[in-house]
């Protein structure tokens, strides 16, 4: 038998090489397309990372602002109270002066006059003085506080009709000319004032009769009044009452009688 030909490897085939090229061609291929996506995503990272840092300086930049424009807000609100409160004590100033000035004047009630006499002042003013002021002034006489009745024109400048309600009689304004006459005249108005005969003569342990007939109350700011009326409509008050322009009033289940410091207070702090 011939020698065999041991150690002797076979030679690689061409295809088989031709097949590992193209294996590594295409991983090369894979690898690159790969790289090339990666390069893009870190691009976007990066630009998302300049962006977030751009937010955070952005949002470091607007906390600043915000910071400062809550302190201007509060500057601003301390202005605008600092205002209020200077508008609502000119407005106290206001009508205390307004006040005043009609501390000569009083308001009464269902005195029915003619038109002749309303338009006649000289005949106003002895209407008003005759029904409502001579009896009040009659029982200061008696009561020793004056020694006369003065005479109408020594007593009232002025008095005319306010608009009012049709079909009633309509409010009248006076004015007098001493503010110490004024005083008596509310003074002694509780005992002396004509009232209207109570119900079959009852007059009640008193020994007064009815309500008044012809009310008298101060000449009132349009302020103070709106005030008045909102505390005599709580709940919480038994009575309310003006004296020379000054509110009073009572709580319910109190003895205590007390005054409105400030018109411009809300309701609940003046009642407090």
């Amino acid at each position: 038998m011939p020698p065999s030909k041991k150690g002797t490897a076979a030679p690689a085939s061409v295809s088989d090489d031709e097949t590992s090229l193209s294996d590594i061609a295409r991983l090369l291929k894979s690898q690159s397309e790969q790289l090339a996506t990666l390069t893009v995503q870190i691009a976007k990272v990066d630009k998302i990372e300049a962006e977030v840092k751009d937010l955070r300086t952005l949002i470091v930049a607007l906390r600043d602002e915000n910071k400062e424009l809550k302190a201007i807000v509060v500057e601003k609100d301390k202005v605008i109270d600092d205002m209020s409160k200077s508008i609502s004590n000119m407005e106290e100033k206001l009508n205390n002066v307004e006040q005043h000035h009609r501390s000569w004047g009083a308001r009464v009630l269902n005195l029915k006059v003619s038109e002749a006499e309303a338009a006649d002042p000289a005949a106003m003013i002895g209407r008003v003085f005759d029904l409502a002021l001579r009896p009040i002034l009659e029982g200061a006489v008696r009561a020793g506080k004056l020694t006369e009745v003065p005479p109408a024109h020594q007593v009232l400048e002025v008095a005319h009709i306010l608009p009012g309600k049709p079909g009633v009689p309509r409010p009248i304004i006076m004015r007098f000319f001493s503010r110490n006459i004024r005083s008596i005249c509310f003074q002694f108005k509780k005992d002396f004032a004509p009232r209207e005969p109570e119900p079959r003569g009852d007059q009640g342990e008193s020994g007064r009769k009815g309500r008044f007939k012809y009310p008298l109350y101060d000449d009132l700011t349009k302020p103070t009044l709106m005030k008045m009326r909102a505390i005599q409509q709580d709940d919480r008050v038994l009575a309310c009452w003006t004296v020379n322009g000054r509110i009073h009033f009572r709580l319910k289940e109190s003895e205590m009688v007390r005054k409105v410091v400030s018109i411009h207070d809300p309701l609940d702090v003046i009642l407090k």
